[in-house]
């Protein structure tokens, strides 16, 4: 070969080799299993090429290029198989063994192909060369050899196309399909051109299936970002990350998982592909996800952890689409102190309904067009109780009152509870007909009715709407004055109740 001939070969074997200087990258994903293989045999056959010019042994040159056929034969299985494995077609065993059977009886073909010369016409002999090699006729085997391999071929590229055409569609990513076909393209003319018009002393065969892998590795593997981690050594990183975490493709399928992640929602990436959707959809049945503040939930769930959840982008090359690192921060225990301290802020200790501090931070959020109704209570005995019995015992009547509210607006949606301060306590009862809320008054004067005086809690109540639009601070007067009204009424109750807190406390 001339030197030129020479440099396009070294140029060639260097491109072949390339995988195989990180061929662990292959291992990190199952459908990468068979690319691995091919990337060796595309060596393997590079390194053949090479010999084929630089030995004069006739024994060793006669029987090493006839093994390169095996190798190619071998090389357009393993190109049909990788390419198959990774659109996820499923090939039959049975197959697989056949194709191993053809390569096997192919070596034996060859190797023994100075006796029969089924496979080219030409016997081994002593003063054989390189040339008499590349320029003998074809037998019978080869044509089978060459039609078998083109079918694999071909089949293998209408089906790739098929897929990076599907995938250029749904994603507008034109690159890998353009790049594919140019490929072949390039491949089938050089190999046409070497068949009808002039005979290359480099085999263009061999030169497609180089540029071939190489377009494959570049279009599939650097553009995966399991793949990607890899070979930028970042996996130790992942590994020893105190938060959990999830890697995305730019399809939106979960490529990788912190063994925390993956035990805590039982996730096994080896058994099917798992979109992120399909994992959010999963995972918040278990867990409170959030990306804000302001994503989540109102109400505190002790019965659910608690994730805040970052994204980063993963830069994938010759794409313009990224990948996904989903951070995972477990701040379950934060979310309870935080649930633990505004429970205390907006909670009456004693009764343990809402107090005045959550009815300031609430009555903001209704407003004029809001079908809603305050109720103002004041009760009658709490300083009667306070002053004759003491104040254990006006202790408990608030909490036997405030526990009243509290189961009617358990078993009523839209009630909020609360108590002001002192004897006074305020329902906000929403979208409920007047009707409606004179039955709960009624149902609240029930419970508070018994027939022992000392028990009984007596008290006044004002009811005001929001009809016609009215602030909320005018409702809460309105509601207020109307209390007040009924308060004066309630005298001779009062009176009654004074004299029996005497005559009882007398008798202590």
């Amino acid at each position: 070969m001339t030197i030129y001939l020479w440099l396009i070969y070294l140029v060639l074997a260097i491109v072949s080799f390339l995988p195989i200087v990180r061929i662990d990258v292959f291992s990190t994903n199952k459908k990468y299993k068979y690319f691995k293989y091919l990337s060796m045999t595309i060596f393997i056959w590079s390194l053949i090429i090479g010999f084929r010019y630089i030995i004069t042994n006739p024994l060793f040159l006669y029987y090493m290029i006839m093994l390169m056929y095996p190798v190619v034969l071998t090389a357009t299985i393993l190109v049909f198989l990788s390419l198959m494995h990774y659109i996820e077609k499923v090939i039959p065993l049975k197959i697989k063994i056949f194709f191993l059977m053809l390569i096997i009886i192919e070596v034996v073909v060859v190797l023994t192909n100075s006796s029969h010369q089924l496979f080219i016409k030409l016997a081994y002999s002593d003063n054989i060369n390189e040339e008499m090699l590349r320029t003998a006729r074809i037998g019978l085997i080869y044509y089978i050899h060459v039609v078998f391999s083109y079918m694999l071929l071909f089949i293998s590229t209408i089906l790739i196309l098929r897929k990076l055409y599907i995938q250029m569609k749904d994603n507008k990513d034109y690159l890998p399909f353009f790049i594919f076909v140019f490929s072949i393209i390039v491949g089938v003319l050089a190999n046409a051109i070497h068949v009808f018009v002039y005979s290359f002393v480099l085999d263009p065969t061999y030169m497609a299936f180089v540029v071939l892998t190489t377009v494959i590795y570049f279009v599939i593997y650097i553009r995966d970002v399991r793949l990607i981690l890899k070979l930028d050594n970042h996996q130790f990183i992942l590994n020893n990350l105190r938060e959990m975490y999830l890697v995305i493709n730019h399809k939106g399928f979960v490529v990788d998982a912190s063994k925390a992640l993956a035990k805590k929602f039982d996730l096994n990436l080896n058994q099917e592909d798992i979109s992120f959707d399909d994992f959010m959809t999963s995972a918040s049945s278990q867990a409170i996800i959030y990306s804000s503040a302001k994503n989540m939930p109102k109400e505190y769930d002790k019965n659910k952890d608690y994730l805040h959840m970052q994204t980063k982008d993963i830069n994938m090359p010759f794409l313009k689409f990224s990948g996904h690192l989903v951070l995972f921060y477990d701040e379950t225990k934060i979310q309870k102190y935080i649930h633990d301290m505004d429970y205390v802020i907006n909670h009456d200790s004693m009764t343990d309904i809402y107090n005045r501090n959550y009815l300031e931070d609430i009555r903001k959020n209704y407003y004029q067009n809001d079908q809603y109704a305050i109720v103002i209570f004041d009760l009658d005995a709490l300083k009667l109780m306070n002053d004759y019995l003491g104040h254990r015992a006006g202790d408990e009547l608030l909490i036997r009152f405030s526990k009243i509210l509290k189961r009617l607006a358990d078993e009523n949606e839209g009630i909020t509870p609360i108590r002001l301060g002192g004897d006074e306590f305020l329902l906000i009862i929403c979208n409920r007909t007047k009707k409606e809320i004179e039955e709960m008054m009624d149902d609240i004067k029930n419970q508070a009715y018994n027939k022992n005086p000392l028990k009984n809690i007596g008290f006044s109540y004002g009811i005001a709407t929001n009809k016609g639009g009215k602030s909320f601070d005018k409702v809460m007067s309105k509601a207020d004055m109307n209390m007040y009204e009924m308060k004066e009424t309630r005298t001779s109750e009062k009176l009654e109740l004074e004299k029996t807190l005497k005559s009882k406390s007398h008798n202590l």
